[in-house]
């Protein structure tokens, strides 16, 4: 079981445990996966220009690990992609994750964690690291319409040639999230049952108990 790489509650923009839900379903390896966001009561990311980063509230937020583990892979020297506001991506990018982590946690399960904040990990390949023990910020490197954490777990170290697996969390509270339509225009899933170890897109979601931090 796993918990939410982040301090606070966060609102989940793509992904589920189905097809509906799904992030990505056609693409294997993030089938399961998750973004996260920070949103405001009224379905908004940002306070002022879209295109500026530091505007959005999630940016240079702390990232944490999931689980207890040990890196297998880092990249920390890609810039942040430009931010254009209107959903389109930057075309420049030379790595969809940008910077990003991948912990193993036991056989065959490693989780990635991608779009961090350029030169603020604070671990490297080889590392153990604890659950909630910071290892990075947010940011928006990568493949990217705004700053969020993307987050997966896959049955490999590699980010092509793995299956996604779905992700079981522990000790989390979520809630729906009210004005989320202005954010995203896309049916909701159908609410999952309560007490659910899953989470979904257009839920308010957030670790229960304090974790050590680095």
């Amino acid at each position: 079981n796993y918990s939410l790489p982040f301090q606070g509650r966060w609102t989940v923009v793509n992904g589920g445990v189905d097809k509906d839900a799904s992030h990505s379903w056609g693409i294997p390896t993030q089938r399961y996966a998750y973004d996260f966001v920070i949103m405001d009561e009224e379905g908004g990311t940002c306070s002022g220009d879209p295109t500026v980063l530091e505007n959005y509230y999630c940016y240079g937020k702390e990232v944490l690990a999931p689980a207890d583990g040990v890196v297998v892979d880092a990249k920390d020297h890609y810039k942040d992609s430009r931010t254009y506001g209107n959903g389109k991506t930057d075309p420049f990018i030379k790595d969809i994750r940008g910077n990003y982590i991948v912990i193993k946690h036991g056989s065959k399960e490693y989780s990635v964690i991608a779009h961090l904040l350029p030169h603020s990990l604070k671990v490297k390949i080889g590392d153990k690291v604890k659950r909630g023990e910071i290892i990075a910020k947010c940011g928006n490197s990568g493949n990217t319409t705004e700053p969020h954490i993307h987050f997966q777990i896959q049955d490999g170290r590699s980010f092509l040639a793995s299956a996604g697996l779905p992700i079981c969390f522990k000790d989390i509270q979520q809630e729906p999230i009210q004005n989320y339509h202005k954010f995203d225009p896309r049916p909701l899933p159908k609410p999952l049952e309560e007490g659910s170890p899953f989470i979904q897109r257009g839920n308010l979601v957030g670790n229960i108990i304090g974790m050590a931090k680095r």
